[in-house]
């Protein structure tokens, strides 16, 4: 019995001893990766896109699970020119992370440079129906279309986001915001009604409709849309900062 109990504690301590090795290891490893990160990414910032994208492949071929160190890969061979080997990584990144804002951008922006704008517009259209309550990709989206002379394109996507769901408040904004970077002004002012409408707590439309009512030539009814906003959330900075400068020009 007591030869059976030494032979079980001989046991758990060899696997503890096993178990311990095997963390050491993985700290050590993990430590050394985030080492090496960090140099690629200093690399990077201090715009040495070379020595950046020598470091980043090295990394990959260690962790090719890493969708940050591959949209940094994108991004130094993008910096450099190397806009056709940037558009296979950016590809990978977004078929493994279909979420990811930043390689559906840069995705889009490497097919431009290479003028292939209509394969460019379908990722940005891809990116718009994937997440469509994000305000950052509609911005973001529609300043790059802007550049392109495609904003239209931006704008139907919404509308049509819009005609399969229009009780989206997200959607509405989205669109608003688009229509107000293309100069519609009236459109835009309806779209920001149709979203405090549908959900009278966001803070941004009152914000923006009333922006939209001021360039218009209405400062009164921008006011009190932001008087509204404040009597909504008393603690509104944005709404009482365009509140004090309307008030001089009044």
């Amino acid at each position: 019995m007591v030869e059976t109990s030494q032979q079980f504690d001989f046991l758990a301590a060899t696997v503890v001893g096993f178990v311990l090795a095997i963390l050491s290891f993985l700290i050590i490893k993990t430590a050394i990766t985030f080492n090496r990160f960090r140099k690629a990414t200093k690399l990077y910032e201090q715009k040495d896109y070379q020595g950046a994208e020598t470091a980043f492949r090295r990394l990959i071929e260690k962790n090719r699970s890493n969708d940050m160190v591959r949209l940094l890969l994108g991004n130094s061979l993008f910096k450099q020119g190397k806009v056709d080997e940037a558009v296979p990584v950016f590809q990978e990144l977004v078929e493994r992370s279909p979420k990811n804002i930043d390689g559906y951008l840069r995705l889009g922006e490497s097919l431009i440079e290479q003028d292939k704008l209509d394969q460019a517009i379908a990722v940005f259209q891809a990116l718009i129906q994937r997440i469509p309550k994000s305000t950052e990709v509609a911005l973001q989206v529609g300043q790059i279309l802007s550049q392109q002379g495609k904003l239209e394109v931006a704008i139907e996507e919404y509308r049509e986001l819009i005609g399969q769901n229009p009780d989206e408040a997200i959607a509405h904004l989205n669109l608003a915001n688009l229509l107000m970077a293309q100069g519609d002004l009236d459109a835009a002012t309806s779209e920001y009604r149709q979203v405090i409408r549908l959900n009278s707590k966001r803070a941004d439309a009152y914000w923006y409709l009333g922006d939209a009512l001021n360039l218009q030539g209405k400062p009164q009814e921008a006011k009190l849309i932001w008087q509204q906003a404040i009597e909504r959330n008393p603690n509104d900075s944005v709404a009482k900062s365009r509140l004090e400068k309307l008030q001089p020009e009044e």
